[in-house]
């Protein structure tokens, strides 16, 4: 994070100091640092104007630059703590994380030997299926892996626009700065359109090194300025950085305009110089902030995967005091790691005038890290008991009664077999209510009990991940920047009467059972799924895009408008109920519920379609699999209480919302819950296959008591909309 002039200057010395220390006070929640994440941009500005200033040095005094000894020093900057921190880490992992996550953090430490860290991290940033994994260990490494990157094109860059010229500084001057705002631009769009790679970018990024790069190029003019006028312009600046690390926080569009903040506040305090007498480098070469300053790469190496492996080895999220003895130990790590790794070959006579040889060490130390990374993913590590559990079996005595025939237990059953409708002539009474569980089926109740992963659980704890829908797999389920829907037809698709499903995640898990159940009922069913979308009008924050979410609306009016033009006669919707507030970043309130159904429920009603509101699946609190993968023997570690997965108020609102609008509700709690506790397997199956979202497996085991649930109400309104 840092690179070295001949003559340091203790300003930046101390400019480090400040942005290690933002970031790791951020990091371990103290002091309300809550954008103490600005701190990379503090040393994105200052890389940029070091190493320029280095390479500008260096052609104006041998009408060249040398690519081969710029890299060597590099090299020997970065890249040996680099790759201890990269081994120590995955062998920590080893030991203290849960097993399901060594194989990401595998293929982390060869993203970050190989300096494409940030790429990876943008990428699992913007996959639903992985945004809301825990951090990885190494996930840090993307602001390296930028000004990695930076490294192997700039000098290139740089040689180009200096390369005969009477102006050099002109040239490159101008060069760089279409390439700032080119940056700048593509920045403020993606921070809108996909944040992830806004946040991780090189590409996006790129505008704050060259910010750093254009102080240097205009270091001449600004020296000539009067040093009172420097001096407060850099005051000016430090306020800008602290300001930004008290009031900015995740909650806003960044990097964006919001990141002109920290990166103008650097640029206006590198701008007061090292000599000033009354400017901020009172403060800054204070003792301690050049203690702290001097090793800042290896504090910021260190500290994250202190953090992250130290909350996985205490097995909770640290109190205050052991928050303050992991960064204790990442202090220590820093510096035994800046006396004996870092300077010592940073500074090796044997080194430095061998470029060959420090560019040799560098293949192998990437080899290192590759190979620790390629050993992580490759290790085998028992994921399950080695005892096999029966397969549960549905009570019949918890199906709901019903005046339907019995509801078929296979998917391949026809309509004909399963169903028998009255006549058209017959004039159909009013439809019998869906019958929500009273009670919690038996085989769920004795799940509660289960010790361990049975080794026949389906899915296994590695592929729990992509036991989903097929939706996801065949473009049904939108994702976050699609707004038009595609046409996904399924059930009985010759069939007359049709339902549809809609909303997001938390309704597409649903299609498994809805499939089952309309094949066997003679129903079409059409899917209107999205990932993070809910089916009322609300602009919701979503990560994945940005801060707010407008893919939604659009896709809303199109859903209205091919449930019209298919004639659509029942509406199955179900939603999470924890989609979060743009403004507030919380849960939205239980009235932005009971409003937004009021409103969509006689609006659909108006199109000609009833609706069908599921309730929330229960939220465990953890990743499910990911915690059974560290409790094999111990399951009881994962269940979790009904009151902790079920918001009752939420719950009561989602239900009173269909009762007050005069539309069916299918209460699920019980299916996944017992009256006090929530099992996390149930027989042989997992119900989960992350932190919220239940298995496919498990969805189709529930087929039949959703068939028993829904079934005499849906085939009464399909009869009554047949005569009528």
């Amino acid at each position: 994070m840092r690179s070295e002039p001949k003559n340091l200057r203790s300003d930046i010395e101390g400019l480090r100091a400040l942005a290690v220390g933002a970031v790791v006070l951020y990091h371990a929640h103290f002091l309300a640092m809550q954008g103490g994440f600005i701190g990379v941009d503090v040393f994105f500005v200052v890389s940029g104007f070091l190493i320029t200033n280095l390479l500008i040095t260096e052609h104006a005094r041998n009408g060249r630059i040398s690519f081969a000894n710029f890299y060597a020093r590099r090299v020997r900057r970065l890249l040996p703590a680099s790759a201890v921190v990269i081994v120590g880490t995955v062998i920590a992992g080893r030991y203290w994380l849960e097993p399901l996550r060594l194989r990401d953090l595998g293929t982390d430490a060869i993203a970050g030997s190989m300096f494409v860290a940030n790429f990876v991290f943008a990428d699992r940033g913007t996959d639903y299926l992985q945004s809301a994994l825990p951090p990885s260990a190494l996930q840090h490494y993307w602001s390296l892996a930028v000004e990695e990157q930076f490294y192997m094109v700039w000098p290139a860059l740089l040689a180009v626009l200096l390369w005969r010229t009477r102006t050099p500084i002109r040239r490159a001057t101008i060069g760089i700065s279409l390439l700032v705002v080119v940056s700048f631009a593509v920045c403020i769009w993606q921070t809108s359109a996909a944040q992830p790679w806004a946040f991780f970018g090189s590409h996006a990024r790129a505008w704050e090194l060259g910010v750093g790069a254009l102080l240097a190029l205009s270091w001449k003019r600004i020296a000539a300025v009067r040093q009172d006028i420097r001096t407060t312009v850099a005051w000016l600046g430090l306020a800008m950085i602290i300001v930004g690390v008290f009031v900015l926080h995740e909650q806003m569009r960044f990097p964006g305009y919001i990141a002109l903040l920290p990166v103008i506040g650097t640029a206006f305090v590198l701008m007061g110089g090292d000599t000033a007498t009354r400017g901020p480098v009172l403060i800054l070469r204070h003792p301690l902030l050049q203690y702290v300053g001097a090793r800042s790469y290896s504090l910021y190496l260190w500290h994250w995967p202190v953090l992250i492996i130290g909350e996985a080895a205490l097995d909770h999220s640290p109190n205050a005091l052991e928050r303050i003895g992991l960064i204790a130990i990442s202090v220590v790590g820093a510096e035994l790691s800046y006396r004996f790794v870092e300077n010592p070959i940073r500074h090796s006579r044997q080194l430095s005038g061998k470029r060959t040889l420090s560019l040799s060490l560098g293949a192998l130390l990437v080899v290192a890290g590759v190979s620790a990374g390629v050993l992580l993913r490759n290790n085998d590590v028992a994921l399950s008991s080695g005892e096999a559990a029966e397969r549960p079996v549905i009570d019949s005595t918890t199906l709901p009664p019903t005046t339907s025939p019995s509801p078929s237990t296979t998917a391949t059953a026809t309509p004909e077999a399963t169903t028998t409708l009255p006549t058209e002539t017959t004039v159909p009474g009013p439809p019998p209510p869906v019958a929500s569980p009273t009670e919690t089926p038996a085989a769920i109740l004795e799940s509660i009990a289960t010790e361990k992963v049975p080794s026949n659980l389906e899915p296994s704890l590695g592929r729990a991940l992509i036991d989903r829908p097929k939706l996801y797999d065949n473009g049904c389920h939108l994702s976050a920047d699609a707004v038009t829907p595609r046409e996904c037809v399924s059930g009985d698709v010759t069939s007359d009467f049709t339902v549809a499903l809609f909303g997001d995640s938390h309704a597409a898990q649903w299609f498994p059972a809805l499939d089952n159940v309309a094949r066997s009922r003679g129903w079409k069913l059409l899917t209107f799924t999205k990932s993070g979308c809910a089916p009322i009008e609300v602009i919701t924050y979503n990560s994945m895009v940005g801060a707010t979410y407008p893919q939604c609306a659009p896709w809303r009016e199109a859903v209205k408008a091919e449930m019209t033009k298919a004639k659509v006669s029942l509406v199955v919707m179900s939603y999470s109920n924890r989609l979060l507030d743009v403004n507030t970043r919380q849960p939205f309130p239980d009235n932005v519920w009971s409003e937004g159904f009021a409103t969509l429920i006689p609006e659909l009603r108006a199109l000609g379609a009833e609706s069908l509101l599921i309730t929330d699946t229960p939220y465990p609190g953890k990743d499910i699999p990911i915690c059974l993968s560290d409790n094999i023997s111990r399951v009881a570690n994962c269940v979790f209480s009904r009151s902790e997965g079920i918001r009752a108020t939420r719950h009561d609102t989602n239900v009173a919302a269909a009762v007050d609008n005069g539309a069916q509700f299918l209460d699920v709690s019980n299916w996944v819950c017992g009256p006090e506790t929530c099992p996390v397997i149930v027989g042989n199956i997992l119900v989960y296959r992350d932190s919220n979202h239940i298995t496919t497996t498990y969805a189709q085991w529930l087929a039949p008591l959703v068939d028993a649930a829904i079934s005499p109400y849906v085939d009464a309104l399909r009869q009554r909309t047949k005569v009528s």
